[in-house]
């Protein structure tokens, strides 16, 4: 049975109870953050963290009383479910209050987090890509917070799934925003590397940031401007990346194919460049 950490205390994840006036519950008050650990190493947690602190701030939510400590606590949530490579989720909920949409809870934020395992490197989507569809970003302005309000990833998710595609890619009037849950990039013809540049339509992605500063390392070209949805037909290579995606290769997009479908070699290099550096 998992163990999870809930307000202070490490619970069997059975016997962990949260208050159905909880804002997280009755308001989607929430932020979170993923940070994934390989052989026991978490990958860029202090980046997941400075994440974390920035969506509190911008939401208005109290940090948890244990703040200060987080690092240590999901080193230790990792030991107690003898997760080694895996990921910690961390959710902060406003906390408890009657249900009034302006009144602000008098006791402390809820915490959350649990470990789970997982093997990236060896998930499908990682080694041989995916098929993913374009779909129009009608969701609200500010994606730069990592909030819990995921209803519209979910059902773009669940609707690439039953398009018998693996995931979605928004757009807007500029261009594609990101994925459902990831930051997309393009090669294009000249093999530069180019992804949108960060601004409240996405999310200010921990592994984007990292994959730019691999590919600086590696004399990669970079732009970070809108990709426009023309230029997809066209790319000769295309990826998405999160923590648990890591470098995903993106096969065909509406059924078109990218570069015949086929992984190509910048994105294996920085494949191999990222998971170098995650064991480093």
């Amino acid at each position: 049975m998992s163990i999870v950490f809930l307000n202070g205390v490490y619970v069997l994840a059975e016997e962990a109870r949260i208050s159905p006036f909880d804002r997280g519950f009755t308001f989607g008050e929430g932020v979170y953050e993923v940070c994934i650990a390989v052989n026991g190493k978490f990958v860029d947690a202090p980046a997941h963290l400075a994440r974390l602190d920035r969506s509190l701030a911008a939401c208005g939510i109290a940090p948890p009383p244990e703040r200060a400590d987080l690092d240590s606590i999901m080193k230790e949530l990792l030991g107690k479910n003898d997760v080694t490579t895996g990921l910690v989720y961390l959710q902060v909920t406003s906390g408890v209050s009657p249900r009034n949409f302006t009144i602000r809870p008098d006791g402390r934020s809820t915490l959350l987090m649990l470990a789970q395992a997982s093997d990236f490197e060896q998930a499908s989507a990682f080694r041989e890509g995916i098929h993913v569809q374009l779909r129009e970003d009608i969701r609200w302005l500010h994606r730069d917070i990592k909030t819990t309000m995921l209803m519209p990833q979910v059902m773009a998710k669940r609707d690439a799934l039953a398009n018998d595609v693996s995931d979605t890619l928004f757009y807007d009037e500029q261009g594609i925003t990101e994925g459902a849950s990831s930051n997309v990039f393009l090669v294009d013809a000249y093999g530069t590397l180019v992804t949108r540049p960060l601004s409240n339509r996405l999310l200010a992605g921990c592994t984007r940031e990292r994959i730019l500063d691999l590919a600086r390392g590696a004399g990669f070209s970079i732009e970070e401007r809108p990709i426009q949805r023309a230029e997809l037909a066209t790319a000769a290579e295309c990826f998405v990346t999160s923590a648990t995606y890591l470098i995903t290769p993106v096969l065909t997009i509406d059924g078109v194919s990218i570069a015949n479908g086929q992984i190509g070699p910048i994105t294996r290099t920085l494949q191999r460049l990222y998971c170098n550096y995650m064991v480093d």
